[in-house]
């Protein structure tokens, strides 16, 4: 038998962790998208409030993960990493996700979680992000098993990739999905927002019956 390198089982453990990560973020995204897009003309605030955690929960686990699989391959050697460019390719990817993540977080959610008086125009923002979101996820895992094309492509090659399935993500997302997000956006409150009303119109409710009796 021969003897295991710690290493290579370091190293796949790391993969599988990574992957594992990347499933549950997928997972998170479909959440926030059902909290956003389930009920005609009302997004669940308190769920979607929830897929942003885990979806945040999750990347911060792929740079973990990311980044510890990157120092088994290169001790985080500058020459090592100079000459991968799918990994420099990634890194940029994962960097433009989590900054995009931010926007998200600070920009999109507040302005989903109340309703606009604008809402076409309050759409825009939301699905541009969006659109960066859902084609920059798919480009990394694209970018992740690239590897028999690094050498054709190169950096310049994979970025150029990556400039251009934005480009169509947010084209396919001004053009299709803004109007639908406009409805939701149109008439909408929070699903806490209509409990509360159905419980005040319920108390006023039984109020006029003890009145009339």
């Amino acid at each position: 038998m021969e003897n295991i390198d710690f290493d290579d089982v370091l190293r796949m453990s790391l993969v599988y962790m990574h992957l594992i990560s990347m499933c549950l973020a997928a997972a998170a995204v479909a959440f926030g998208d059902f909290a956003i897009f389930s009920k005609p003309g009302r997004i669940n605030a308190f769920m979607l409030e929830k897929s942003a955690h885990y979806v945040s929960t999750t990347l911060v686990a792929l740079w973990i993960s990311g980044l510890l699989i990157t120092w088994v391959d290169t001790r985080f050697d500058l020459a090592l990493l100079a000459a991968k460019p799918k990994l420099l390719a990634k890194l940029c990817v994962v960097m433009v996700l989590t900054l995009n993540g931010w926007a998200l977080h600070r920009l999109v959610f507040p302005r989903l979680a109340k309703p606009q008086r604008n809402p076409k125009q309050a759409a825009t923002l939301p699905a541009v992000l969006g659109a960066v979101s859902g084609t920059t996820w798919m480009f990394a895992a694209f970018v992740g098993v690239g590897k028999p094309l690094a050498s054709a492509l190169g950096y310049a090659g994979f970025m150029g990739l990556y400039g251009l399935a934005l480009a169509l993500g947010v084209g396919f997302a001004l053009t299709f999905v803004r109007p639908r997000l406009a409805q939701q956006m149109s008439g909408h409150f929070p699903l806490s927002s209509s409990l509360h009303t159905a419980s005040v119109s319920s108390a006023h409710h039984a109020d006029d019956l003890r009145t009339a009796s």
